[in-house]
């Protein structure tokens, strides 16, 4: 019998006992502290937290045959997925700890909108409408029959469903509020999953900040291609034609989005090397479109790595059920998802009114891409790849993930790029965190990391920059007197609205419901005389 060796990685946290067990492959090698937790509690809530507005999207959206069939197809996947025997019924966190968590988390939330305490970011006059069509109207939404068709609402609705359900029963007056509620739940979880420090303190203080400001280096690209100090309330994260919003830019402006990809990015990387993940991941995967079309592609380059991990360990057995429900729920978030999709559209092309593309156009082109990817990620990348001790198989898919989305593009304002990129981001978070966590100990080097936090410093500045707009910029409550296509001038956003035209997508969804009009909305909202 192989004798048992200590592991002496810095990177690791305390020394570990393993088997002797060859060594794996540099891609597989992990952070042995925090990439192998088992199934807790803390997981448990994000996989329920990511369930529930599936379950109601069933409920409320199909016939009740097929919401009953898909309802028990998760609830079967959830008993074969996780081991419930083994399930670690603790929290990762001190009371003391937790605490500090939680009020990180509502004020973080209440500086990006959420409750409408502060000024909101613009994007949430849309997210109100949305939210205010599933308070009021019957589901599925619909704002128009033409010709026989309806257009219905039918993406990125998720995050609004639990807080549309407690608004019907408890009154419309409450529904900024469950909202907010809501949204400091999801960034709670997320907080929770995160390896931060065990005791109050100055290192959890520190490693709390570092989440809330981690960002890209706008103000450098702002500073060289504009040439001034920026001014508020101006967003700083377009500086060039290609965008990475910071956390705190993506949780402010698209939460919606952002809640669901940041959670199941800290998760893989909580459990990906623990022998329970793989149904757990499927599980975690089958939930993630109901709430963002981009939450797959996010973690595509993460799965495959995964794949490679399974396929690492022959042995291990293949998670049938929950792969046979990731299937059909993949297949039926896609035919609802995909309807109309071709009207959605593309960010503007590179040519020029004459369908050409002159070479100063592209040098100019080349130049922004590069000094993009210097200040948004490389420079950090580089800064951790020599000090990372594990964890170089996700450094080196988020790099190339971060260095490939700015050549695709898919929306009017390149929607891919700007929320495929997150699940990346988070793992540069994530490896950051691993490297300042170990800086300093005598084991790792001599130098501490200044580099790393000179980037980081810089980074920074973003972040505040957003939520000094939130506390200067007047704030205005949230209405929902206007249904979206008001809302937008009479147009039926493609992001939002589709054509309800394929066969087996009528023959699954209840009857469409056109939304109330104006007066009946304005009978029973707060403030209803107040139009925006």
């Amino acid at each position: 019998m192989t004798p048992a060796v200590r592991s002496r990685d810095p990177g690791s946290g305390p020394e570990l006992k393993t088997t002797g067990k060859p060594r794996p492959c540099w891609l597989l090698a992990h952070d042995a502290r925090d990439s192998a937790t088992p199934i807790d509690s803390i997981s448990v809530a994000a996989l329920l937290y990511l369930a529930l507005p599936n379950l109601i999207f069933l409920a409320g959206w199909l016939r009740w045959p097929f919401a009953v069939f898909f309802s028990l197809l998760l609830l079967w996947s959830a008993r074969t997925a996780v081991n419930w025997r083994h399930v670690r019924w603790r929290g990762p966190y001190r009371a003391a700890t937790a605490l500090l968590i939680v009020a990180t988390a509502f004020a973080w939330c209440a500086l990006g909108g959420a409750g409408h305490f502060l000024a909101a970011p613009i994007d949430w006059m849309v997210r109100d409408a949305v939210f205010g069509d599933l308070v009021f109207g019957e589901w599925p939404v619909a704002y128009a029959e033409k010709e026989g068709t309806h257009h219905i609402l039918r993406s990125a609705i998720g995050y609004f469903l639990p807080a549309a359900v407690v608004a019907k029963a408890l009154g419309v007056a409450g529904a900024d509020l469950a909202l907010y509620l809501w949204t400091v739940l999801g960034t709670t979880l997320f907080l929770f999953s995160l390896p931060l420090p065990q005791r109050p303190g100055t290192g959890l203080g520190l490693s709390l900040l570092l989440v809330v400001s981690f960002s890209g280096m706008d103000l450098l690209g702002v500073l060289a291609y504009q040439g001034d100090w920026p001014e508020l309330p101006v967003r700083l994260e377009w500086w060039t034609r290609f965008s990475y919003s910071s956390l705190a830019a993506h949780l402010y402006w698209a939460p919606n989005h952002a809640l669901p990809i940041c959670l199941a990015s800290a998760l893989f990387y909580r459990h990906w090397q623990h022998p329970a993940f793989p149904g757990f991941a499927l599980l975690l995967l089958a939930l993630l479109p109901i709430w963002t079309p981009f939450g797959l592609p996010a973690l595509l380059p993460f799965i495959a790595l995964a794949v490679l991990q399974f396929l690492a360990e022959p042995h291990r057995p293949l998670p049938i059920v929950p792969l046979l429900v990731l299937i059909l729920m993949v297949a039926l978030m896609a035919r609802f998802l995909g309807m109309d999709i071709g009207g959605i559209g593309t960010a503007p092309p590179l040519a020029g009114a004459t369908g050409t593309v002159s070479e100063t156009a592209t040098r100019d082109h080349l130049l922004a891409y590069l000094a993009f990817v210097v200040l948004e990620f490389g420079a950090l990348a580089l800064a951790l790849g020599p000090r990372l001790r594990h964890s170089r198989g996700i450094l080196l898919f988020a790099t190339l993930t971060l260095l490939l989305l700015p050549l695709l593009s898919f929306g009017p304002s390149n929607d891919l790029l700007l929320r495929a990129s997150l699940a990346s981001l988070v793992m540069l978070l994530l490896l950051t965190l691993s490297v300042l966590r170990s800086a300093g100990r005598p084991a790792v080097d001599a130098g501490y990391p200044w580099l790393l936090v000179l980037i980081l410093l810089i980074g920074a500045f973003t972040p505040f920059h957003e939520a000094a707009r939130a506390t200067m910029v007047r704030r205005w409550p949230p209405s929902y007197v206007q249904n979206l296509v008001e809302q937008q001038g009479g147009s039926f956003p493609p992001h939002y609205v589709a054509r309800l035209d394929r066969p087996d997508m009528r023959l699954l969804l209840r009857e469409p419901a056109l939304t109330p009009d104006r007066e009946r909305r304005r009978a029973t909202s707060p403030g209803g005389q107040r139009e925006r």
